[in-house]
């Protein structure tokens, strides 16, 4: 990021303005939300200024604009009511700026940050980039105002999004820019409308749940290691070798516990309990309910029934049991997100080599669990899917809505009723 200077001998008033220190002419590094400001003394008014954080990060532009200032002043008698300097007059470049560091848990109100996680960050930085891309063909994002954004660039952006993005995906779009400019309204407070307030969102058409069958599922894992293992990517015919030691435990893991992508990931041997009435099962931190709720003690339990069971013996459970040791690829060297990406890819790339005709991926797993998990287990589903409420938890203490459940679930679930 370009450190903004002053020339030597600067416009009368000139300053450097740090949005996030709120100093003029600092010496932290923040340059990214540095912006030329100019003071403009009020003549006969006892000393009373006038201050505005100029738009171009062009010295010479912000001259003009120091200079257009001015005269506007001299034009109302000074009485302009000038906007604060607490930083609450953004281009609308500047905006996102602030909001990516909002989503982050940098912004200088503390108290009003949410804690959200980097996935959720980076999709909503995402469809900001886009707005923002869509404005650069009539708007200048350093020299405009970010309430000077109107309707009729929020009419160019829905016909963009309309052509870009299915039912679902647009309605995420769309709410993520309201939520962008209910950000700058609620935590900047800056005085404008919501632009993206009132929008027609498209209908979702709801489809209806799709499951592996047992046939399906074996097929798949019958063609790892015997099927083309390679991916050919783009159009340059460059190749992606989809092969993985682990596929055959992760997907069977993902298949037999239900659980979502980083819950299998990082599932431990010491995650394992057994309870006194002899129910064993995985007693792992809810982190998605955490986060929200900025806490750690909100945990979800896997009851391990004999398929699960048979799994895990077959991957070690007598050597490794209470071990701190990670239940799949224990001896990795790569990040989670890493293994989470590989398997999702390759078992995509497995059910088409496999010949398998069905719309699925990975995540139809966890959906092909919780069928026969209803299926045994009925309106009891939600409390070991943690999709009917949570119960807060202390220590190893189980409650009883719980525990009943597991023992139920233990003699009862048996995915593909096998």
């Amino acid at each position: 990021m370009t450190k903004l200077k002053l020339p030597k001998n600067p416009h009368k008033g000139m300053k450097i303005y740090c949005h996030k220190c709120k100093r003029d002419n600092p010496a932290c590094n923040h340059y990214d939300v540095h912006r030329y400001k100019v003071k403009i003394h009020v003549v006969g008014g006892d000393g009373k200024k006038r201050t505005k954080v100029l738009s171009s990060k062009s010295y010479n532009e912000a001259v003009k604009e120091a200079i257009d200032f001015e005269n506007e002043l001299k034009s109302s008698n000074y009485e302009r009511r000038i906007v604060k300097e607490e930083g609450n007059d953004y281009s609308i470049l500047d905006s996102v700026i602030q909001y990516q560091r909002y989503l982050a848990g940098q912004h200088k109100y503390a108290h009003k940050v949410k804690n959200v996680s980097l996935e959720y960050q980076k999709e909503c930085m995402r469809y900001c980039k886009y707005f923002l891309d869509n404005l650069m063909e009539e708007r200048n994002l350093l020299t405009t105002r970010i309430i000077d954004v109107n309707q009729n660039d929020v009419a160019r952006f829905y016909l963009w999004a309309e052509n870009h993005y299915g039912a679902k995906s647009f309605n995420k779009c769309m709410g993520a820019l309201k939520a962008f400019f209910s950000f700058l309204i609620d935590v900047e407070e800056i005085v404008m409308k919501n632009q993206f307030a009132v929008y027609e969102s498209k209908s979702v058409i709801m489809q209806d749940v799709t499951t592996l069958t047992k046939e399906e599922f074996k097929t798949v894992i019958d063609s790892i290691g015997v099927v083309n293992q390679f991916q050919i990517l783009g159009g340059k015919g460059e190749r992606k070798n989809m092969y993985k030691p682990y596929l055959v435990h992760g997907f069977k893991l993902f298949l037999l516990t239900g659980g979502r992508r980083e819950d299998v990931v990082e599932l431990r041997w010491c995650d394992m309990l057994v309870t006194i009435e002899g129910v064993k099962f995985f007693k792992i931190a809810n982190k998605k309910v955490n986060r929200i709720r900025r806490t750690e003690q909100y945990n979800k339990f896997v009851p391990i029934n004999d398929d699960l069971f048979e799994l895990l013996l077959e991957m070690g459970y007598e050597a490794k049991k209470n071990t701190d040791d990670y239940i799949l690829l224990p001896e990795r060297n790569v990040k989670t997100k890493t293994i989470m990406d590989a398997l999702s890819k390759s078992f995509s790339h497995y059910v088409k080599e496999s010949g398998i005709q069905k719309d699925v991926s990975l995540k139809n797993l966890r959906k092909t669990y919780i069928t026969w998990m209803h299926r045994a287990m009925g309106k009891n589903t939600g409390l070991l899917t943690s999709h009917s409420g949570e119960k807060i938890l202390k220590d190893h203490y189980i409650d009883s809505t719980v525990l009943s459940a597991l023992e139920e679930a233990t003699l009862k679930i048996r995915v593909f009723g096998t």
